[in-house]
């Protein structure tokens, strides 16, 4: 008895297609996040024929790092003086404030380092602040998609507020704690002669009532925070307060533009 074998003859379309590496559909959406690479079946055919060109592989580009890194932001206050972040972070949320630049001149910077000076020499260290400013809001969370509607508000607010205008360090000290009672911080008062700081405080509550965020403090005390320590310390800052006698000429602050900053975005206003 003769036995016949069949075997499959490749037609000419087959081996067209497998000479320009097409594969099925069902197979490249199986995996679409595969690493590029060549086929078995495309290999034998180099094989066979070897000068005959493969089509092209596109290579995949590396899935992004946001992709592959944890959202999870976790903080570590050794990294910044041992200050504890306010706010969670959160994606797309950006600590947010307004608030006037306060030109720190050579007579005021003299003023702040005796001030610590005497305070550490009584027991407590204090970190000389990083910028100094006064304040016109808290410190606000703003969505990522609020921003630009924020920031066109506050300079509509202030088209007709006049600038620029003078204020006046004081000699009165006051200690001030925040919310979360992670940190104390030491400020000088600041006299303002006209009243432009509660006018902008009012427009600046305007802006953050349009978004729901909460307003500045109902009576707020105006002044330029100069050094900070962790946690709550105010009741020994105080009782140390009362007892340091200034003895500086009167510093005078010309303020001419107001700031928002936005994360670690700093827009002029």
């Amino acid at each position: 008895m003769l036995c016949l074998l069949f075997c499959e003859i490749p037609t000419k379309m087959d081996m067209i297609a497998a000479a320009y590496g097409c594969e099925s559909d069902e197979e490249e959406s199986s995996d679409p996040w595969a690493s590029s690479r060549v086929s078995a079946k495309r290999t034998a055919v180099f094989n066979e024929f070897p000068n005959r060109p493969l089509k092209k592989v596109a290579c995949r580009l590396p899935a992004p790092k946001l992709a592959l890194d944890s959202f999870e932001v976790v903080d570590d206050p050794s990294q910044h003086g041992n200050r504890v972040r306010s706010f969670p972070h959160e994606r797309g949320n950006w600590a947010s404030f307004v608030y006037l630049p306060w030109e720190a001149n050579s007579r005021f910077v003299r003023a702040v380092e005796l001030i610590t000076n005497w305070f550490y020499e009584h027991g407590i260290k204090l970190d000389i602040c990083d910028d100094f400013h006064i304040s016109l809001t808290r410190t606000v969370i703003l969505r990522h998609h609020w921003i630009e509607g924020f920031v066109a508000s506050i300079r509509n607010q202030l088209s007709d507020a006049p600038r620029p205008f003078q204020l006046y360090g004081t000699n009165v000290l006051s200690v001030y704690i925040n919310e979360e009672k992670t940190r104390t911080f030491l400020a000088i008062n600041v006299e303002d002669p006209v009243g432009i700081l509660d006018i902008l405080v009012e427009k600046m509550d305007s802006c953050l009532k349009e978004y729901q965020l909460p307003a500045y403090y109902e009576k707020p005390s105006h002044h330029v925070s100069i050094a900070w320590c962790v946690g709550d310390q105010k009741e020994e800052l105080d009782k140390l307060a009362l007892d340091l006698q200034l003895e500086t000429d009167q510093i005078s602050c010309n303020v001419d533009e107001i700031r928002c900053k936005i994360g670690n975005t700093v827009k002029r206003l």
